[in-house]
């Protein structure tokens, strides 16, 4: 979504539909389809005018929880060649059977991607920012395609098998001789594909996936890019921990951790990197890089002003905090327990029409820069 390390002024409009007179409810009926548009614009000191579209559309016919298929689009653009397109259309009824599937659909043109070099120590300044000596240009996209297979069920218990694939192209474009990426010519600098293949167990008790208030989910995923098929042969794993749970009755207290491994011949977007949408939101775009990544997130989310009778309407607000840090190879065991970056923040949410939808915004803030997000949903 959208993010930018300055900001100066954001404006965003909703204009949302239903299908279903009853979408004011606490609960979304069976058979209705409810849609959602956003569009924004605003001014960026970096990348100038800005203009963005947000389209949700939610299906829920056939009484099929937590819906029957759903579609998420987001798009923006700049006056400085700025470029970002992401989808995902989820369905989960797939060729007729309990099968989930998720399609993913990303493409970027990055005017100022941002490059710090490899490890968790490395060094920000704030003249060579000014100087954008961290800065390049890139372009890429991805097509992701997953499908979810439950094998025990138990109540709101869940465990599934999920299998997919992906394909992704990269290239920096253009490089200062003189900037961070020219001079450390990082593995992957000349760009290329990477074509993988994965597989791995979600394990899901949470009360909701779009606004969950106590439960779990687990995640490990497994992929393996071999390099007959691609430019780079590696492989990564990835396990996500969530837990939610209440306070007070008003206050969800949301924990996320994630470790990431990645071994081979990996190029540098596909290294372990925080520093993003996700992780240590504050600090420039991909801030630290290095083979393993430990991050951790806590959220206090609550729904402040509720206006039932008015569209569902609600407001509510979260603060966060993330922390975390990455591993090279140089690295030991003593480094598992020092070194820790963290970033603070704060941050509203809105949700109209439809209690799936939440239009979420926050600045978060790092030592080195703060910087706005805005998208559809909770972070996790």
């Amino acid at each position: 979504m959208i993010r930018y390390a300055s900001l100066s002024f954001l404006i965003l409009f909703l204009i949302s539909s239903s299908g279903n007179a009853q979408m004011m409810d606490a609960h979304v009926g069976p058979d209705s389809v409810s849609t959602a548009l956003v569009p924004a614009a605003g001014y960026s000191s970096n990348e100038g005018f800005l203009g963005g579209l947000i389209f949700s559309r939610y299906d829920y016919r056939g009484n099929q929880q937590p819906f029957n298929n759903l579609l998420e689009t987001s798009a923006i653009a700049t006056t400085k060649g700025f470029i970002e397109v992401d989808a995902r259309y989820e369905q989960t009824q797939t060729f007729g059977q309990n099968i989930r599937s998720i399609a993913d659909i990303y493409f970027y043109r990055y005017t100022q991607d941002q490059f710090f070099g490899i490890g968790n120590g490395t060094t920000f300044s704030d003249a060579q920012w000014d100087d954008e000596y961290y800065f390049f240009r890139s372009i890429g996209f991805s097509f992701d395609y997953r499908i979810r297979k439950p094998i025990y069920e138990w109540g709101r218990k869940q465990l599934d098998l999920q299998l997919g694939g992906a394909t992704e192209y990269h290239i920096p474009y253009i490089s200062d001789a003189q900037s961070s990426f020219a001079l450390e010519t990082p593995n992957g600098s000349e760009g290329g594909w990477v074509n993988n293949l994965n597989t791995g167990l979600i394990w899901e008790n949470r009360d909701s996936e779009f606004d969950p208030h106590h439960g779990n989910r687990a995640e490990l995923e497994l992929r393996a890019a071999p390099k007959w098929i691609g430019n780079y042969g590696l492989a990564t794993a990835r396990l996500e921990l969530r837990q939610y749970f209440y306070l007070f009755d008003w206050l969800t207290v949301a924990n996320r951790l994630e470790a990431r491994h990645a071994m081979g011949d990996t190029p540098y977007w596909e290294l372990s990197t925080l520093g993003n949408k996700k992780t240590l939101r504050g600090y420039p775009l991909n801030r630290f890089k290095g083979n393993t990544s430990l991050a951790y997130t806590l959220e206090l989310r609550t729904w402040l002003l509720r206006f039932p009778q008015l569209y569902g309407l609600k407001f509510g607000g979260q603060l966060f905090t993330d922390a975390g840090r990455v591993f090279t190879e140089t690295d030991d065991v003593n480094d598992l327990f020092e070194g820790y970056h963290q970033t603070v923040g704060f941050g509203g949410a809105m949700s109209i029409f439809n209690p799936d939808f939440i239009l979420r915004g926050e600045i978060g803030f790092s030592e080195d820069v703060s910087r706005i997000y805005i998208g559809v949903g909770y972070m996790f």
